[in-house]
């Protein structure tokens, strides 16, 4: 069921009419332009259409007809429309003289205006509306639209006329009536006395008749203040049928709208109607005359007979359907559940879900978080992806460094050998010295026992070289600890100076007696060390020896940060390749693997530090990197990388 049908064809109408107006001026100002630019005045003259309304222009029956035609006329005219409206508005003002003083200002009015069209919408005073046009307007077409049950189609005997004849539909209203309330056995019909009163009223009786076990009482012979008291008591299993009330028996004349919202809300019973115009003001429903789409109609015939059909020839059209409505209000007072309403019943007033109410924009809404949900996944899968991508080359640099160890192990061959033959030869030397002291008869025990200190010393010295290698050469995480950097850089120097005399490179460091803490894994540190000064000594092999000086320094800079350096006199880098030495398997060694730099600045990395390199004057090149200061509070434990 479409709760809003009626609305929503009325405002898709309306919005056409607006387009239509808004084409039609663009069109004629396009013309306008034309016509100037030409020096030829084009001004094709519009359609004048007079709309004469026997009741008040305001009722809601004459507003949803009125759009409803015009919004169909501006919809299927090719050409500019100008509407002019009058209202004789016969029920406030009843005195003949009003009817005369009306003709006359339309008679003044629009002379001259050159009418192609008039279309009168039907009032309480039928016969005398329909003598308007033929008095005032004689060779224009007219375009008759009437509600009611009179058996009546005199304007059919008019000259150059056509129109509309809509019955109420007194049946469809009375099935409407017991599908909702099946229960029903009386239905109190409350009606006027005019002639347009009375013949509604006369219908509604030929049809209950043959309605079998419910009684109709006709309350048509009562003023209006006696049907609000009456109502309230009326008994359950009945409902009360709203007629027509055009007069009452008093002779007050009266809108349906005016006596239906006082009677629904003093009524005991629920109340249904015969018109639309009347939903909204506590009615239940029935199948009531859609005044939008009877003046959408009655625009079709009025585009006709502009178009240049002759009125004479357009059939009167006698409508008797109506469209079943009911007013959701009225449904919850009265407990009226959906599922006794007829197919495509559409209800009235229904207050819209939120979804109804903001479709699109929950679509919208649901779509972007749905877009970012996927996207969230997606980022957190691509986090979980890069996470093991990491481990994975953590762990493969993590190999790389432990090889890059072994290749530095192989440099330090001759150093290791010098370093394990001075304990060894000590060691022989002393034991031989001790075989000799106990020969004698009288051993000297003092000498031994210095002789046994001795090779002890040299067994832990042995011990300590080997220890080194070992701790090397072992596969290993980074693990953070305080660390003293000036006796780090004394042990890597030592390490090398064996291999740097072999070389003929002059080996020195420079470290100031007080340094903060580091904080760092000594192993990894000594193996950046290691790489940057074998790197510097390969630099320098084709100078001549005494040239070859290689230094090693460590200090604070201005912001307490921690620096090694190590400077040679090498052959440089230069200025293309110096942003790519720290690449992988980027080296400008003959017999290189281009990993050691870019291990050590992993491993520098993996400590929060910075690496790099700034060329000498006059020549070679000093590799800085940073290690990070060692801080109680923060470091009090050790950091793993």
């Amino acid at each position: 069921m479409n709760a809003s049908a009626p609305y929503l064809r009325q405002s898709l109408r309306l919005l056409s009419k607006v387009v239509a107006v808004i084409l039609a001026l663009w069109f004629f100002a396009a013309g306008d332009a034309q016509a100037q630019s030409t020096n030829v005045i084009f001004s094709p003259r519009a359609k004048h259409v007079l709309m004469i309304f026997g009741e008040a222009r305001d009722l809601p029956g004459n507003v949803m007809m009125e759009h409803g035609a015009q919004a169909e006329m501006f919809n299927e005219s090719t050409n500019r429309i100008e509407f002019f409206t009058e209202s004789l508005d016969s029920a406030r003002f009843p005195n003949p003289n009003h009817y005369n003083v009306f003709k006359n200002y339309l008679k003044n009015k629009y002379a001259g205006q050159n009418l192609d069209l008039v279309m009168v919408f039907g009032s309480r005073e039928f016969q005398q509306l329909e003598q308007l046009p033929q008095a005032l307007f004689s060779n224009t077409p007219a375009l008759y639209v009437e509600i009611n049950d009179m058996d009546t189609t005199n304007f059919s005997a008019l000259p150059n006329s056509t129109g509309i004849i809509q019955r109420f539909d007194v049946q469809g209203t009375i099935d409407f009536i017991f599908h909702l309330q099946p229960e029903t056995r009386r239905v109190v019909v409350i009606g006027g006395v005019s002639p347009v009163d009375r013949a509604t009223v006369a219908r509604i009786a030929d049809v209950a008749r043959s309605v079998d076990g419910v009684d109709f009482d006709f309350w048509t012979n009562q003023p209006v203040s006696q049907l609000y008291v009456d109502s309230e008591s009326l008994m359950p299993g009945t409902v009360i049928l709203f007629s027509t009330i055009q007069r009452d028996v008093t002779g007050q004349r009266l809108y349906g709208s005016q006596i239906l919202r006082p009677l629904a809300l003093a009524s005991s019973v629920p109340v249904y109607v015969l018109g639309a115009g009347l939903l909204g003001t506590g009615a239940l429903g029935g199948n009531v005359i859609d005044f939008d789409d009877l003046g959408a109609d009655a625009g079709k015939m009025a585009m006709s007979a502009l178009n240049g059909t002759p009125t004479g020839r357009l059939p009167i059209q006698i409508r008797s359907t109506g469209v079943p409505m009911t007013d959701w209000n009225a449904m919850q007072r009265w407990h009226i559940k959906d599922s006794r309403l007829p197919a495509n019943t559409a209800v009235l007033y229904r207050p819209h879900s939120l979804w109804e109410q903001h479709k699109l924009l929950i679509i919208l809404v649901s779509a972007g978080l749905l877009a970012q949900a996927l996207t969230i996944v997606g980022l957190l899968m691509q986090r979980r992806q890069r996470q093991l991508a990491e481990a994975e080359i953590q762990r493969q640099r993590t190999e790389l460094a432990h090889v890059s160890r072994v290749s530095t192990i192989g440099q330090l061959a001759s150093a290791l050998t010098h370093e394990l033959n001075q304990p060894l030869g000590a060691i022989l030397r002393n034991t031989e010295a001790a075989e000799i002291y106990l020969q004698k008869e009288q051993p000297n025990l003092a000498e031994v026992r210095a002789i046994l200190a001795d090779i002890r010393k040299d067994d832990q010295r042995a011990g300590a070289v080997i220890d080194s290698m070992k701790t090397l050469l072992k596969r290993r995480k980074l693990e953070s600890v305080k660390l003293d950097l000036r006796e780090l850089v004394d042990d890597t120097v030592a390490l090398a100076q064996t291999d740097a005399a072999v070389r003929g490179t002059k080996l020195t460091m420079e470290v100031p007696g007080h340094l903060p803490p580091a904080f760092g894994d000594r192993v990894h540190l000594q193996q950046v060390l290691l790489n940057l000064i074998f790197n510097g000594m390969d630099a320098m092999e084709t100078k001549p020896r005494d040239q070859r000086l290689l230094v090693v320094r460590a200090s604070q800079d201005k912001a307490g940060t921690l620096q090694v350096a190590v400077s040679d006199r090498g052959i440089g880098i230069a200025a293309g390749i110096a942003a790519h030495i720290f690449e992988p398997f980027f080296t400008t060694k003959r017999k290189g693997m281009g990993m050691g730099l870019s291990i050590s600045g992993t491993i520098i990395e993996a400590h929060g530090g910075k690496i790099w390199a700034e060329g000498n004057s006059p020549v070679g090149t000093t590799f800085i990197f940073t290690v990070p200061r060692f801080e109680p509070e923060k470091d009090g434990l050790p950091a793993t990388a």
